[in-house]
């Protein structure tokens, strides 16, 4: 018997099932050249990918809003979506959570227009029962806000659903909602190198 029941899983969209590095850094140049302000190296901008949008307001668009912000996001970003890929295990590793019978969730920091265009123009929306994104809760990740109502949503406890994310916004969240994490090449948990094995892994704990 496995020691614990894994009802659901909850994903982060960006960098685990698709990858859209190339299409962030290129919406945030697009935001800091339209008010002015010096672009962000793509080498350095790996080091705040992902960041919730309290940090982007403090190190980049002081005294805008997050109105604003994400404004100008979904602007940008339908520009640019283009640059994204659906990363190569993504279709396999949601096809196996319906054979497994699995719930599933999107919980995301970015609005809902960005991830619901992704999904759609990816062909991922109808392997999820559930979608959370900053306009769903009050604080999005690293707060477990997202994580708890995601569970709420699919009607699981936290207990029974796994994380899984890239970032460690992701593990603070999930770890605070008394869920179980997986990071994607970050500490969790457990930590998994390649998206396939989070099936596998599954079945273990």
């Amino acid at each position: 018997m496995r020691k614990k029941e894994v009802k659901a899983i909850l994903f982060d969209l960006d960098g685990v099932l698709v990858d859209s590095f190339d299409a962030w850094h290129a919406v945030f140049t697009d935001i800091l050249k339209g008010i002015g302000k010096p672009t962000i190296p793509k080498k350095e901008f790996r080091g705040y990918f992902g960041m919730p949008l309290s940090k982007d307001i403090k190190l980049f668009f002081r005294g805008k809003t997050p109105k604003w912000i994400n404004a100008q996001k979904d602007r940008f970003f339908r520009k640019n979506k283009h640059l994204v890929r659906i990363f190569p295990h993504t279709s396999t590793i949601l096809k196996e959570t319906r054979k497994k019978r699995l719930k599933t969730a999107i919980i995301s920091n970015s609005t809902r227009s960005i991830v619901g265009s992704v999904l759609k123009d990816k062909g991922l929306r109808g392997y999820f029962d559930a979608i959370l994104t900053a306009e769903d809760v009050g604080k999005g990740k690293p707060n477990p806000e997202m994580v708890k109502k995601a569970c709420r949503l699919l009607g699981v406890k936290p207990s029974e659903a796994v994380v899984v994310g890239d970032t460690q916004n992701d593990m603070k969240a999930g770890k605070r909602a008394g869920a179980i994490t997986v990071g994607f090449k970050t500490k969790g948990d457990y930590t998994v190198a390649r998206l396939s094995s989070v099936i596998l892994l599954i079945e273990k704990i």
